[in-house]
């Protein structure tokens, strides 16, 4: 494939501090080269139900339209973030997007149906699951709402590590920012996650929860396979090119 694709290539990027760092004290530049770049902790729920900002585990997804920028980044990720020399562990992966539909605030502005390219041709593979979700706001008759979401999204992850085809699973928030946060979760099938997903499951309650307008108010959900990865994930290598 050519640099110049009209599709979007995505990298993923998750990290392990040697301690936890907040993202209220902690702020960390942005990656150069991507047309748009998520950074932020892995959910951590407070007493309250509320997100906490810190955490030891990061995540990082970068928008690339430029093929060549986006495998460099995955093949030299410490020249991007120099802040890797102060990690245990880190795993780092390209993928091309094949679907993408709904609403989300990635760029400071939400898009519909638009905020990711997809290829138009599918290679195959290993699938990588993206989603999000948002707010239109955050005052005090929304809390009740962001609180039953974020014990959601614990509770479905927590779901998703009992399936044989999930290999891993996380949540990120996307600093404190005000743009949406996003999971990720990474499959062997496609039909082991439409099996998880879709079949009667806590992920499905919480999906017709979401239709009722019981939790967010937008949120979007792309699919893509695996070109490449290397690193570690919680002390194990996670995929090469299958």
């Amino acid at each position: 494939m050519k640099d110049t694709d009209v599709h979007d290539w995505i990298t993923f990027h998750r990290l392990r501090f040697r301690q936890r760092v907040t993202s209220m004290e902690r702020v960390f530049t942005p990656v150069a080269g991507p047309d748009c770049w998520l950074f932020g902790p892995h959910y951590d729920v407070g007493p309250d139900g509320m997100l906490t900002g810190v955490s030891d585990i990061w995540g990082g997804v970068g928008i690339w339209h430029s093929q060549l920028a986006a495998e460099a980044m995955v093949t030299s990720p410490s020249d991007a973030m120099p802040w890797l020399e102060e990690t245990v562990e880190s795993w780092h992966c390209l993928a091309i997007p094949i679907s993408h539909r709904g609403e989300v605030n990635w760029r400071g502005y939400v898009q519909k149906g638009d905020a990711v390219r997809k290829a138009p041709i599918d290679p195959d593979g290993p699938l990588i699951v993206l989603t999000s979700a948002g707010f239109i706001s955050r005052d005090v008759a929304t809390l009740p709402r962001i609180k039953r979401f974020v014990a959601g999204v614990v509770e479905v992850l927590d779901t998703f590590g009992t399936q044989a085809s999930n290999v891993r699973r996380a949540a990120f928030r996307s600093s404190f920012d005000g743009r949406d946060g996003f999971t990720m979760s990474l499959w062997r099938s496609d039909e082991g996650m439409l099996h998880a997903a879709y079949n009667p499951s806590t992920h499905r309650s919480r999906i017709d929860e979401n239709k009722e307008g019981l939790l967010s108010d937008r949120t979007s959900f792309t699919r893509l396979r695996v070109i490449q990865s290397w690193g570690d994930w919680d002390g194990k290598v996670v995929w090469t090119r299958l």
